[in-house]
């Protein structure tokens, strides 16, 4: 692997990078309110559960099948200052995101199930539509204006903390607009929906147009120093063949999917484990979430800040290794109905989970890597595919969750489970997670290795 280049004059400052990852908390904030409610408003609105389920398949499987094509229609983008092409695609984003995301929660309840069926599939393809046009350009953006690792890290780390911001936004703004209606009734139900939808889109809206013209500042005061020249002409098989012959890409990809597909499963054991497992109630829960985000948020800086020291790949498998061995050991053997050793592991958690800024910062580094060796902006295109088997490994984790719960005769629909269920939850979400944590933490490992190989040829 190439060594990278001398670093530019043109620095960096804290308020560009706060200003890059302020779209974060709008976007986390929605795709939480996605990930929890939209189903459940469909089929509140009247839509059968295998007809909303069929519109959400179809719109999910764009949203994956774009990500990497966006990449590649923003790198094969011709501008006359090659970082600024990318700026009409995040200010579009920005632009259609709000109104999108506000209609797909707002949903005609009196048009019958067909229209409820197209309301759901056509909003919800814009919206997935407009996040790509956005995120894409918006990860691919970090390598256009930074030329050091460490600095690229920053970025990592104020996102992490952004996005952080928006799960509390996300979990916070539903539960305070709640008391602004009635729940009683189906129709208040839909009505705080659609008010919360607005809110949201609007948040998402505002925070990706800041972030879009930060951007544009920050590349346009780039511009007047002398920038890498780099092609926007590739053959996308070509690209690809070459980074799969890189056993540091393929540890990369291998690692960071266990590691996905691990956290995906833990998310969605979280609930029958917290319910049924524990016995905790909604409140509880929610001070556990809160705790969990409030140290992921506090711990990212100080991953980005010890890596310099220690290297990234050596401190995260650390981290992934220590909360491995964590989960195998403490969650299976949680008291019952006691809130504060929760809470205790739900801090350290944080803390240890927060160094997924560390891998991100790895990848970004290899795109940097390939970027400067081939002379080619090939930014979108990894970004658009590392987007792409994030979903795919979410997509595997709720999976194996289901499959998990129905082999132990999981009851649907009831909070008290068997003994046996219990214990098989307990034992799922902590050493059936250290597993694929254990897996990833050693992919990433040894991608230190190689990295060292790669850059002496």
């Amino acid at each position: 692997m190439t060594a990278e280049p001398l670093r530019s004059p043109f620095s960096i400052h804290w308020p560009t990078k706060a200003g890059y990852s302020f779209a974060s908390v709008g976007l986390s904030a929605i795709e939480l309110m996605l990930q929890v409610f939209l189903l459940e408003l469909y089929i509140l609105a009247g839509l059968a559960p295998s007809m909303a389920g069929l519109a959400i398949a179809i719109a999910v499987i764009w949203d994956a099948v774009s990500d990497p094509l966006m990449g590649i229609l923003s790198d094969k983008t011709p501008d006359s200052k090659i970082e600024g092409k990318r700026v009409p695609y995040l200010l579009t984003g920005a632009a259609i995101i709000g109104f999108a995301f506000y209609f797909l929660f707002s949903p005609p309840v009196e048009s019958g199930p067909n229209a409820l069926f197209a309301n759901l599939l056509v909003w919800y393809l814009v919206v997935n539509t407009a996040m790509t046009l956005f995120s894409v350009p918006h990860l691919s953006v970090v390598n256009d204006l930074s030329r050091s690792e460490q600095e690229r890290a920053t970025f990592f780390g104020w996102r992490i903390v952004a996005g952080s911001v928006g799960l509390l936004l996300g979990i916070g703004l539903p539960a305070y607009l709640a008391f602004q209606f009635d729940g009683s009734s189906i129709a208040n139900t839909l009505e705080l929906r659609s008010a919360t939808g607005l809110a949201l889109g609007l948040t998402a809206s505002a925070g990706c147009l800041i972030s879009g013209l930060s951007i544009w500042w920050a590349l346009k005061e780039k511009g007047k120093e002398s920038p890498l020249k780099v092609s926007v002409s590739y053959r996308t098989v070509d690209i690809l063949k070459e980074s799969v012959r890189s056993p540091f890409f393929v540890l990369l990809v291998f690692g960071f999917m266990a590691i996905a597909v691990g956290r995906s499963f833990n998310s969605s054991l979280a609930l029958p484990y917290y319910k049924t497992t524990l016995k905790l109630n909604e409140e509880q829960i929610g001070i556990i979430l809160l705790v969990l985000t409030v140290f992921i948020i506090l711990a990212a800086p100080l991953w980005v800040h010890f890596s310099k020291a220690i290297g990234k790949a050596r401190l995260f498998f650390g981290a992934v290794i220590s909360l491995a061995l964590l989960s195998a050991i403490v969650y299976p053997i949680l008291p019952a109905g006691l809130l504060w050793p929760v809470i205790l592991l739900a801090g350290t958690g944080g803390v240890l989970v927060a160094s997924i800024v560390l891998l991100e910062s790895l990848f970004s580094d290899f795109v940097e890597d390939e970027k400067t060796r081939t002379s080619k902006n090939v930014s979108g295109v990894y970004y658009g595919i590392w987007r792409m088997l994030s979903k795919v490994a979410r997509a595997l984790g709720i999976a194996c969750t289901g499959l998990f719960l129905s082999l132990v005769g999981y009851e649907q629909g009831s909070l008290i489970q068997a003994p046996s269920i219990e214990r098989s939850i307990a034992w799922a979400f902590g050493p059936g997670v250290a597993v694929f944590l254990t897996a990833g933490g050693w992919c990433i490992y040894k991608t230190k290795l190689y990295h060292n190989r790669e850059s002496q040829q």
